[in-house]
């Protein structure tokens, strides 16, 4: 008699949102047994990038964010698609996705390596409650001359945080995720350099932060937490999700964060129930400025170590048809088809559908660049520091400044 097949495994990241979504959709969409396991982000990243999970047959299917696929495509950790979108293609493909959701899963050898299951990108999400107050509203312009309305320029964003932090009523101006992960503070710091104008490469091509745009970026975030104290500073140990969670809350007037935590506020009995508005990341009011809303997301990807990988492709199929991404919507992830967005049942759950197309034609992704993780562990670090008041933004730039050449 022979054994049983063993399940398809599913490896992905720690968030109650793809929990319950996966769930519901791997007893539907898997041909036969299936299992997932969901460590944090940080163990993720050791395991997929760094160790073998991808390599030695532990997972079948990887759920990995974009930030993460030129290393995984260069060193072989993950396997093409195009071979199997050949013979069966997902449903509507690929023309159901947006081009900005599609375009950072494609190797330099023009392959296809993975299909959006949550996006992003990043919007301001604000407090309609509190921006929509008569005496808020009055209380403001008075103090600072000219409107409340949801920030336009970072100067803005600044304004109004500090109009809104109110510790004493348990309420910060704004939430900024400050545990040092390699995702929202690495994010932060390259949506502020991008929106100066300024890049990660000199003009030369090489990695470099000697530039003032790097400076005054850096600044901006340390004044958040040390200058302006508009931001609470438990939120140093808090990640993406967690700040999430405490926006939901109602802990914050406003926060620029992925555009998906909105819909921790459509439970009918969160405290933001129905107050929660979505709008474009705000600009830099510099010389040569402009607004960034950064693009990152996670796909469905079949690890290279994988034993059955035309059964893998089959549950990554099943699980990117329209009815599955309506369940990752309904349970709190972030629907990835233009046919979800455009649905009227879908759009009730959140209020950034409806802009979602819009959003995507103004996204930036991370360079595409095989150093990425080394990259990103100095600007998390530097970042950290700005976070914890550890060094000063000259002294944090000038330090990763020296890291980042090392790279070259």
């Amino acid at each position: 008699m022979s054994a049983p097949e063993r399940p398809l495994r599913l490896l992905g990241r720690a968030f109650d949102g793809f929990d319950r979504a996966l769930s519901r959709q791997l007893p539907a969409a898997a041909a036969g047994p299936a299992e997932y396991r969901l460590p944090d982000i940080l163990d993720l990243q050791q395991q997929v990038v760094a160790g073998d999970a991808a390599i030695s047959g532990e997972a079948d299917l990887l759920m990995v964010v974009t930030d993460w696929l030129p290393t995984l495509i260069a060193d072989g950790r993950i396997l093409p698609l195009d071979p199997f979108i050949a013979q069966s293609p997902p449903a509507g493909w690929p023309d159901a996705w947006h081009p900005a959701v599609r375009e950072l899963q494609r190797g330099p050898d023009g392959s296809t390596y993975g299909v959006p299951y949550h996006v992003g990108p990043m919007m301001l999400l604000y407090r309609a409650d509190l921006y929509d107050d008569p005496a808020e509203r009055a209380g403001f312009a008075a103090k600072f001359g000219y409107p409340l309305a949801a920030p336009d320029t970072w100067e803005q964003y600044t304004d109004q945080a500090r109009w809104f932090t109110r510790p004493d009523e348990g309420r910060h101006g704004t939430i900024v995720a400050g545990f040092p992960d390699e995702h929202n503070t690495v994010y932060d710091f390259l949506t502020q350099l991008w929106s100066r104008g300024a890049e990660l490469t000199d003009a030369e091509g090489r990695l470099s932060l000697d530039c003032a745009q790097a400076l005054d970026s850096a600044r901006f975030l340390y004044d958040l937490w040390h200058t302006h104290r508009v931001v609470d500073p438990a939120a140093a140990q808090w990640d993406s999700v967690a700040s999430g969670v405490h926006f939901a809350a109602g802990e914050a007037a406003m926060m620029v964060n992925w555009s998906g935590f909105a819909a921790l506020s459509a439970p009918v009995d969160s405290p933001t129930h129905g107050l929660v508005r979505c709008a474009p990341v705000p600009r830099a009011d510099v010389p040569g400025g402009s607004r960034v809303a950064l693009n990152s997301y996670w796909v469905l990807a079949i690890a290279a170590g994988s034993e059955r990988p035309e059964a893998a492709y089959g549950l990554l199929r099943a699980l990117t048809t329209p009815q599955m991404d309506r369940i990752t919507a309904e349970e709190g992830g972030t629907a990835t088809r233009r046919d979800s967005w455009s649905s009227p049942a879908v759009s009730r759950i959140a209020p950034y559908y409806e802009g979602f197309e819009e959003a995507h034609e103004h996204t930036r992704a991370l360079p595409r660049d095989p150093r990425w993780p080394a990259i990103s562990e100095v600007l998390n670090d530097m970042v950290g520091s700005l976070v914890s008041g550890e060094a000063v933004p000259e002294d944090a730039v000038a330090l990763a400044h020296r890291r980042l050449d090392a790279l070259n």
